[in-house]
């Protein structure tokens, strides 16, 4: 007994109108006969389709490929000697006959009758009796087209395009080694296309092109189904017998390698991810692609927490793990925030939520590692939520304002420079900015904080030159999302023009930690500011990882001294020196050094001895109100 060869796709089929794998794809059931007849046909061994990539190669072969033989419709032929009251009366006798294929002695088809020109012929007076004996041979189209049963229908359905709307109506006939087998219609291959296009049309909706992963769309339906079976088993028991897991995951430095190896070493890198993500999980669970860098997982049937826990720490290393990529080595992490059914959440939107609450805890928390969502973490998001609206609306409510920190020369005791900070009055309580700018460099609200700073700043300034003060050097704190925004420049020429403030007495600040990332572009960015007038200086110089050739390649004018290493003069040894270098080397390259943070005279007298050149902070004053700064300025005039 000849063994039936077997389509193994690592479980069974679903005898449905469509068959679905939760990891392999979704194919239509004519698509698997096919292959099914062609394995048959070619091998009596079994197939076992074990990977995604194979899967998907061979149903697209046999989607692409489906041969017209499925189309044949066998209608016997008439030789060309064949009377033509014969042929007439065939169709007379036949209503669904439109054309008959003539062959010749050895079967090989040589034209088409076509009914419409015979009963137009024959419908005129005495056409009977002149015709009727004669044979069909001047009747006959000598020129149809002719397919052999192998052809792809996608060939055929060119060739027909070509011929015009007539070969539609007529057919086509259809040849085995050149002998005639059939005819196949021109609606019935156009049908054959609409179903195949109609297949293609659903694994482009629900699978994602470059995994072959589901997409958004197929992954809901699925998560939909695993929390439905879950309900039905629970049967409102608390607490559930059975839940399902979902994970939310997020590539760390994903962006990274895109930019620097490029889009292509990126996509292999995510089919490649693809491919470690179905190796952790089990055969039914599901992986989809979201897009971009983000996936998720399905973990349908969880009896115990610390199972999800395995897998989610058992995906962490493998993707940690290095990826080979065009001769490249590539290091990446993995983000994971996962949310329970129906412990966090029992509704499906709720739930998804929750994941990517865990995922953004996690992202925060250092990266490359997993959260299960909890209750905190909600209130975290929902604080998160209202202080993005009220910052939103802080501007139209004015509800921000400055305050100046004087500088002074620490030799001569002169008041010569301020840094404007931010505050905020919120509900009759000020907000500190360590409250809120983190968070707003997150998001696009920094652009519109900076450029109100920034236009704040320079008007006030001008107010006080104008009132007759000496004019002092202020300085404004710069984000990097505002220096590498792409109107920048042109906002900071129009700020200046507006205010009619010199640009010769506005400095701005950037940290350190800031300035070394994409160190090339920021030169050149300011260099730009350079020319307008304005002065730079390094903020927390001494916190970050600058290096001395960078050094004396930044534009800059002055070097602010953290405050972490003001506050150790007093107690700790190695802080002396340090502070002593860092003013050797700003000195040594030209530049002004600023310390902020001093509070004790044994802080400004050791500054003094090192020949420091300005100090900023409480010794000399804290954070003032423009008002309040005035009369401090009078003060010590």
């Amino acid at each position: 007994m000849r063994q039936t060869p077997l389509i193994t796709l690592d479980t069974q089929f679903f005898p449905d109108e469509m068959i679905e794998r939760p990891r392999l794809g979704v194919i239509p059931s004519t698509a698997v006969c096919e292959l099914y007849r062609e394995i048959h046909t070619h091998s009596k061994k079994s197939l076992l389709l074990k990977s995604l990539d194979q899967f998907r190669e061979t149903m697209a072969m046999v989607l692409s490929s489906c041969s017209i033989k499925t189309l044949i419709k066998y209608v016997k032929p008439i030789y060309p000697d064949a009377r033509c009251s014969i042929v007439l009366d065939m169709f007379i006798n036949d209503q669904t006959l439109f054309v008959l294929p003539v062959v010749d002695k050895n079967n090989k088809p040589i034209g088409l009758i076509n009914r419409n020109k015979i009963l137009e012929t024959f419908s005129r007076p005495y056409t009977r009796e002149l015709y009727g004996r004669k044979p069909i041979l001047e009747f006959i189209e000598t020129s149809p087209i002719i397919v052999e049963q192998d052809k792809n229908i996608d060939d055929v359905a060119r060739i027909l395009s070509d011929t015009g709307p007539q070969s539609i109506s007529d057919g086509f006939i259809i040849t085995c080694e050149g002998a005639y087998v059939g005819m196949g219609s021109g609606y019935n291959l156009l049908n054959a296309i609409t179903e195949q296009k109609n297949s293609n049309l659903y694994q482009l909706a629900h699978f994602d092109s470059m995994t072959g992963l589901p997409s958004r769309l197929l992954f809901k339906d699925r998560l939909v189904q695993s929390c439905s079976h879950a309900s039905r088993k629970n049967n409102g028991i608390t607490p559930p017998r059975t839940s399902v897991a979902l994970l939310f995951l997020d590539l760390d430095r994903f962006k990274l390698v895109n930019d620097t190896f490029g889009h292509h070493v990126g996509d292999l890198l995510l089919k490649e991810v693809a491919q470690r993500l179905l190796l952790c999980v089990r055969m039914d669970d599901t992986v989809a692609r979201l897009g971009g860098d983000e996936f998720t997982i399905v973990l349908p049937r969880v009896k115990n927490t610390k199972d999800v826990a395995i897998i989610a720490e058992k995906i962490v290393t493998s993707i940690s793990k290095p990826f080979n990529l065009c001769e490249h080595e590539v290091f990446i992490g993995v983000s994971i925030g996962i949310a329970l059914f129906p412990n966090d959440d029992s509704g499906i939107d709720n739930l998804i939520q929750k994941a990517d609450t865990a995922l953004y805890h996690a992202k925060g928390n250092g990266r490359n590692q997993y959260q299960f969502f909890t209750e905190e973490m909600n209130q975290a998001i929902s604080k998160r939520i209202t202080l993005e609206r009220d910052l939103r609306l802080a501007l139209e409510k004015d509800e921000f304002f400055l305050c100046f920190q004087p500088q002074a020369n620490i030799q001569t005791g002169r008041v010569d420079g301020v840094e404007a900070l931010i505050r905020w009055q919120h509900n009759g309580k000020e907000i500190f900015p360590a409250d809120f700018i983190p968070f707003a460099e997150e998001t696009d609200l920094i652009i519109k904080i900076g450029e109100w700073v920034l236009r704040t700043a320079c008007k006030q300034g001008k107010a006080w030159q104008d009132a007759g003060f000496p004019p002092m050097q202020i300085a404004v704190n710069l984000s990097m999302r505002q220096l590498h925004q792409a109107n920048f420049l042109e906002c900071v020429v129009e700020t200046l023009k507006e205010t009619g403030f010199d640009p010769a007495w506005l400095e701005f600040e950037l940290t350190e930690s800031l300035l070394m990332k994409n160190i090339d572009k920021t030169i050149v960015l300011l260099e730009d500011i350079k020319a307008l007038g304005v002065k730079l200086s390094i903020d927390d110089f001494g916190t970050g990882y600058s290096s001395l050739s960078y050094l004396q390649r930044l534009p800059i004018d002055a070097l602010k001294i953290d405050r972490s290493f003001i506050q150790g003069i007093d107690t700790t040894g190695t802080n002396l020196n340090i502070i002593r270098a860092i003013i050797g080397l700003a000195h040594g390259l030209g530049l002004a050094v600023i310390a902020e943070g001093v509070e004790t005279k044994t802080q400004l007298d050791f500054l003094h001895k090192q020949q420091c050149d300005r100090m900023q902070g409480y010794l000399c004053s804290r954070p003032l109100t423009p008002i309040v700064l005035e009369e401090f300025l009078l003060e010590r005039c």
